[in-house]
């Protein structure tokens, strides 16, 4: 039976994921969106003596002031991509909060380090890099707000067809972890925190990406596709 693409992830960024999937496994599947955050804008004053800029996402890209040649370092490729079309000079860690702290100590920049970030957020990355001398701020520019899950997954969840998940953050999985299943549930895990989340839960496949970035996401997600198609499909 043809499996589901399920994408948890908040517009823009979950569609232009399922469109990339889709496009990399070379023909359509049935998604269903079913994003378990919404991003909802904080109001916040940006220091006029921040000169670095830490973005661990792309969506604090969007609602931060625009570069004009401040530097930007960046959790990964996606993110670095979003800053420099906002005229930020990037640096890219290619990885996750760890990879991203161990770049920036390795450079040690001048100036003051803002991170602008969601409400919710994991890796600790101001309070590292205050503890190793340098000056870094937190600014909660964004928060991440749980949404029911829609009905079209209710329903799918106890169905035949296989449900494929691929799930990004720790947040994002408890909604999926939450529900009963009757379907064949396939999860592609950004990080071994995440796929922790469903740990207990009898899934057909759990499997975590050993690069915490979209591409490895999307690479895996098409594979674990590509096994639940039948040759003649």
């Amino acid at each position: 039976m043809e499996p589901i693409l399920i994408i948890t992830r908040p517009a823009p960024s979950g569609e232009a994921f399922a469109r990339s999937v889709i496009a990399a496994l070379g023909r359509a599947v049935p998604v269903i969106d079913a994003p378990a955050l919404q991003i909802v804008p904080i109001a916040y004053q940006f220091p006029d003596d921040a000169s670095q800029i830490i973005f661990t996402s792309p969506r604090a890209v969007v609602l931060a002031p625009d570069g004009n040649g401040r530097t930007a370092w960046c959790v990964g490729n996606a993110t670095a991509a979003a800053a420099a079309a906002r005229h930020y000079a990037v640096h890219s860690a290619a990885g996750d909060a760890d990879a991203l702290v161990g770049l920036i100590l390795a450079q040690r920049p001048r100036g003051r380090l803002v991170h602008l970030a969601g409400r919710h957020r994991r890796g600790a990355i101001a309070a590292r890099l205050t503890a190793a001398g340098l000056r870094c701020d937190t600014i909660e520019i964004y928060d991440q707000v749980p949404l029911d899950v829609p009905d079209t997954l209710h329903q799918a969840t106890q169905g035949d067809a296989p449900l494929v998940a691929p799930i990004f953050s720790p947040r994002s999985a408890q909604g999926l972890r939450n529900l009963s299943y009757r379907a064949p549930l396939h999860i592609v895990a950004i990080s071994p925190a995440v796929a922790a989340a469903f740990r207990g839960l009898d899934a057909a496949t759990l499997l975590t990406t050993g690069h915490p970035d979209a591409d490895h996401m999307r690479d895996m997600t098409v594979a674990v596709l590509r096994s639940l198609t039948a040759p003649d499909d």
